[in-house]
């Protein structure tokens, strides 16, 4: 058992150390220039070749119609005016102090910004509903084999399966909804889900989301980078739980979730549930 004594030492440590986190996000993003030196670079690493954006830390001071932004490149914190992207709906999250952002200025004013992304609530574990679909038989029809299907049975095959990604720290992103079964009967199954895309890195790029499918093939050699797929996907909503983007011609709303085991756990259940009953023949 832990002594109280322990116990409350670690609380003052905890606390020493969240007390000195803040204070030095706070120091960072003063307001006052005159009696702080130039910040040094937040992040040394060179964004993509091309890149609009702007990508830094929020600041203390901010309010409905402006942003109070760290550049990553060091100096002092800049405010820009957001009155125009909030009503275009161009705020995707809700930022606060000491959050990494990413900002596209209006270049005809330098000192309004046109989009503000906060990549760090971007960052997590986010999913949608997928429902398997019948397979085409060479003997039956879909409506006869619909038909012939029980509500009972309706419950087992139709089990809805979540599906995404988990985008991470140092742009790595893995999948959601792979099932590894070593005998399976999906092959026996009359349903079918859709492949779930294997994305393993993921960036902003002038606003847009980059996502990186797998850089190895099916036989698991490398992929050269100019040959690895990317899918690019437009921000229309993001905030709290909540994201919606359009990816090429389809438009996902995704929910957040607690992490990627948890929505595999449920996919893992849904085969299980599927795999009692056998096909239909």
């Amino acid at each position: 058992m832990v002594s109280s004594s322990l116990l409350c030492d670690m609380r003052l440590i905890l606390s020493y150390i969240a007390i000195t986190f803040m204070a030095a996000v706070s120091v960072s993003c003063g307001n006052s220039s005159n009696e702080l030196e130039k910040a040094e670079a937040i992040d040394k690493s060179v964004k993509e070749k091309g890149d609009k954006m702007i990508y830094g830390l929020t600041c203390d001071g901010c309010t409905d119609s402006t942003i109070v932004f760290l550049p990553n490149e060091g100096g002092d914190p800049v405010t820009y005016n957001i009155e125009k992207a909030t009503h275009n709906k161009q705020i995707f999250g809700k930022p606060e102090i000491g959050d990494w952002i990413g900002i596209i200025l209006n270049p005809a004013n330098k000192h309004e910004a046109m989009m503000v992304i906060d990549l760090d609530q971007l960052k997590g574990t986010w999913t949608y509903e997928v429902v398997p679909t019948l397979k085409e038989m060479k003997t039956k029809t879909n409506r006869e084999i619909r038909a012939e299907i029980t509500d009972s049975m309706k419950e087992i095959l139709f089990v809805p399966r979540q599906y995404g990604f988990t985008l991470k720290r140092h742009f790595q992103a893995s999948p959601v909804g792979l099932i590894y079964k070593g005998n399976s009967l999906s092959d026996e199954s009359i349903v079918e889900y859709p492949k779930v895309k294997i994305y393993t890195g993921w960036h902003v790029f002038n606003g847009k989301l980059i996502l990186r499918l797998d850089t190895v093939d099916e036989r698991q050699r490398r992929i050269p980078d100019s040959k690895v797929v990317r899918d690019t996907a437009t921000f229309l909503y993001m905030l709290d739980d909540s994201l919606a983007l359009r990816i090429k011609d389809s438009t996902i709303g995704f929910r957040r979730q607690k992490d990627a085991m948890s929505a595999n756990k449920k996919a893992a259940e849904a085969a299980a549930k599927m795999a009692v009953k056998d096909s239909i023949r």
